[in-house]
């Protein structure tokens, strides 16, 4: 999956917005190859998946009690 500016005027693929794509969502899979959005939908769209999607620490190599 990449994110690469628009290079093209594309209207977004938001249902119901006017704006100019100027970001453009590539996938490899057979569905949807390609995908624009504006700025202000993929920063809603971020803002939407960091609310379900919230990354996980990592472990450390090391616990508490233990010395080097």
């Amino acid at each position: 999956m990449k994110i690469e500016k628009c290079e093209k005027k594309i209207k977004c693929d938001f249902y119901g917005c006017k704006n100019y794509a100027e970001f453009s969502v590539q996938t490899n899979k057979f569905f949807a190859n390609k995908m624009h959005f504006c700025k202000e939908c993929l920063n809603g769209l971020y803002l939407e998946i960091g609310k379900n999607l919230v990354p996980k620490a990592i472990k450390t190599p090391f616990k508490k009690g233990d010395k080097l």
